[in-house]
């Protein structure tokens, strides 16, 4: 059972960072990351010839809080925004060999971005949202273990696939009565194929575990073709479109078997997203905010009737918003202070 947990933590890491873009103008916050396609491994062992594995995700959190480089910029933080972003993801794997499966995973969004805005004469300033909710990028993969699967205790895999560019790009949102591009940190998708790549390891003791994975997606089309949220906001002929960024995420953790059997296993894991400052292939153009994301995640993973159950919350511990090589000012960007997971995996024999 320890050991089925663990490939369970290696496989459910899931690559959910992407870039939110505002013009150069004065100080505006979003999130820094967007939920995006995952890359689910459902690893909780190694799938048989013809068998097949569903996985379910969910990830969420709520970001209020801005940061300037590593600094926190707390005079921006009563005017907002305030993002909200729901994601569940299903996956659904099936094993070719022993050493070989493939993937499909499907998210769908639930996410919010609300702004403070100026109200009529004698009222008091008043938060307005953009909701928008439906299908996200659609991602395939094939996973393909390095070294024997007859060992139980440690291995490594190695994992490719695109991303589609189904999920809508261009929703908009109603502000002060006027329709504008809802900001890109909670659109559907990005308008852009990207390739995603992983590498995914762990190493089984006695009642400890490690384990460890670093995914990075990319994407060469260079901007997503629709304006920025800010710029609308004052410009109805806004032509700074949002960039089509490339997204990285990485975790190494370690689980312990407090007691064998039916009883939790407890975790803890570093987690760390974000966006680089240049693509590594094709163009940079539009606006992004890169920057890097650290966050400590304990969490709690148990096996009911062959049904495997994960629950954890990473806590932000580092942050480093970078400036945006297309704007001359200070970049600054909210990030969320906790970010709530779920996962449940089951295999169909």
């Amino acid at each position: 059972m320890k050991r089925r947990i663990v490939r369970l933590f290696a496989g459910l890491f899931v690559v959910v960072v992407s870039a939110a873009g505002v013009p150069a103008a004065d100080a505006q916050g979003c999130v820094c990351q967007k939920q995006g396609s995952p890359v689910f491994g459902g690893l909780e062992t190694y799938l048989k010839p013809g068998e097949w594995q569903v996985t379910f995700g969910y990830r969420g959190y709520e970001s209020t809080e801005h940061f300037q480089g590593r600094n926190p910029f707390p005079e921006l933080d009563p005017n907002g925004p305030i993002n909200k972003q729901h994601a569940a993801t299903g996956e659904l794997t099936y094993g070719l060999t022993e050493r070989w499966n493939v993937s499909l995973a499907a998210p769908w969004y639930n996410n919010g971005f609300a702004v403070r805005r100026a109200g009529p004469a004698a009222s008091t300033p008043y938060f307005q949202d953009t909701p928008v909710a439906g299908v996200g990028d659609l991602s395939v993969r094939a996973r393909y273990w390095l070294f024997s699967t007859d060992n139980p205790e440690k291995n490594v895999s190695v994992s490719g696939g695109l991303k589609f560019p189904n999920g809508r790009s261009n929703s908009t949102g109603t502000v002060s009565g006027r329709a504008v591009p809802a900001d890109v940190s909670i659109q559907l998708g990005d308008k852009a194929w990207g390739v995603t790549t992983g590498v995914s390891a762990f190493r089984d003791y006695s009642r400890a575990s490690l384990y460890g994975t670093v995914n990075y997606l990319f994407t060469p089309r260079n901007t997503t073709g629709v304006p920025t949220f800010f710029g609308s906001l004052t410009n109805p002929n806004n032509a700074v479109q949002n960039s089509a960024a490339d997204q990285f995420s990485s975790q190494v953790g370690m689980a312990y078997v407090v007691r064998r059997g039916y009883w939790p296993v407890p975790s803890v894991a570093y987690r760390i997203e974000g966006v680089p400052v240049n693509d590594a292939f094709g163009k940079s153009d539009g606006f992004r905010r890169p920057g890097t994301i650290g966050f400590v995640e304990p969490g709690i993973n148990m096996q009911l009737r062959g049904n495997l159950l994960s629950f954890s919350v990473a806590i932000r511990q580092y942050v480093n918003i970078k400036d945006s090589p297309a704007s001359a000012r200070r970049e600054d960007a909210t990030v969320p202070k906790y970010m709530f997971f779920a996962a449940y995996s089951r295999r169909l024999r």
